[in-house]
């Protein structure tokens, strides 16, 4: 009988056991994938809203652990845009606004000047336009929050559960969060979160051509300009923001719980795999199977058991975040995709698991002594 066969035969003679072990496995492994992914999704999402734009440099105020709240007056822009090599400098405000008829609690609200190039990105449905400098309680909104408060262009919406504001352009963004989110004018957003002359933070699109140095230096330039800014390259301003880091430490730290309770199941089965073939695996080791080959099919059958809840676990983990991009609380946040990374790191997760289950069950049988299983006084 062929290695593979044998391995898939012991497998097979104890199917409830082993479908068990790869339902929990399964689970692990689709937690990974699952809120890995959705972490990473966040991340890249995010990341997406400056190279998608060409941003180089991110502005905002030092020493702020939420950016939404640290302001930068206004009047730095014009600071800013006189610096060498600096191409086009872009504020904005941000919030988030809680709407809970619909239970949506984390609608980002843009605000930008009417000529802001931001508007460039999106793609404005038939019948709506852009505001204008002199318009006033306007918003667009995003085609996913429009959707899921069943709003269209014409009807009003209540911001801050104070003010009424006209919806007058409802856009699409390849940007996932501005599809979940609105735009208003700069200066009404400033009005309402009574910050008028502030802005969250400014963008900064650098001279081409340009090199990773040149941005490092350019953004200690910029910083040269007042004590309490802190300009970061893009990517580094996203690695750095403290609700991706925390997304990813709340992900990989509920997973690393599923895995080592896979990991256990996985290390229960294979020990009771070989208690109860005691007297197999000594007939084995007496008809010449060396130590070597023993350890190669007790790893074998975890192995195997590992893949197949690999497949499951990945399969559940890729439904669930589509099902999560349904939602109307989460539409606006997670894309419905994850990236083939996450996968591969889920099969790795599934065979380091299946693999450390099993290295004691696998020494554990190969020492046995022939004459001792065949009397089954293991």
């Amino acid at each position: 009988m062929h290695f593979i066969t044998f391995i898939f035969k012991n497998l097979l003679r104890r199917r409830a056991r082993s479908l068990l072990t790869i339902v929990g496995l399964a689970v692990a492994i689709g937690a990974v994938v699952a809120l890995v992914g959705v972490a990473n999704g966040f991340k890249d999402s995010f990341m997406k809203i400056y190279l998608s734009r060409g941003v180089d440099i991110v502005v905002t105020r030092a020493g702020g652990q939420e950016k939404q709240t640290s302001g930068l007056p206004l009047a730095l822009a014009d600071k800013i845009a006189q610096v060498e090599g600096v191409d086009q400098v872009v504020g904005g405000l941000v919030d988030v606004l809680q709407f809970r008829e619909a239970n949506i609690m984390g609608a980002i609200i843009n605000g930008w000047p009417p000529d802001s190039p931001l508007f460039a990105r999106l793609k404005i449905e038939e019948g709506g336009r852009k505001f204008g400098q002199d318009d006033k309680k306007v918003v667009m909104m995003g085609r996913v929050l429009a959707a899921n408060l069943g709003k269209k262009v014409g009807d009003e919406i209540e911001l801050y559960e104070t003010e009424p504001f006209k919806i007058i352009g409802i856009y699409e963004s390849p940007i996932v969060f501005e599809n979940g989110g609105m735009v208003a004018p700069l200066s009404e957003l400033g009005r309402l979160m009574n910050r008028p002359d502030e802005v969250t933070g400014y963008t900064i699109v650098a001279k081409r051509p340009i090199d990773d140095a040149g941005i490092q230096d350019l953004a200690k330039r910029v910083m040269a300009l007042a004590p309490d800014i802190d300009a970061k390259p893009a990517l580094e301003f996203v690695q750095s923001v403290s609700q991706i880091k925390m997304a990813t430490a709340v992900a990989w730290v509920t997973s690393a719980i599923a895995i080592i309770i896979g990991a256990i199941g996985m290390l229960n089965t294979m020990i009771m795999s070989v208690f109860e073939r005691t007297k197999e695996i000594g007939t084995l080791r007496a008809i010449g199977w060396k130590k070597s080959r023993i350890v190669r099919m007790v790893l074998g059958e975890s192995i195997v058991l590992s893949i197949c809840g690999a497949f499951v676990g990945s399969a559940c983990g890729l439904a669930l975040v589509k099902f999560l991009s349904k939602l109307p609380n989460a539409a606006g946040v997670v894309e419905g995709r994850v990236a083939p990374a996450v996968i591969a790191q889920g099969f790795a997760v599934a065979i380091i698991v299946g693999l450390a289950g099993a290295i004691y069950p696998a020494l554990w049988s190969a020492n046995l002594l022939p004459t001792e299983a065949l009397r089954g006084k293991a």
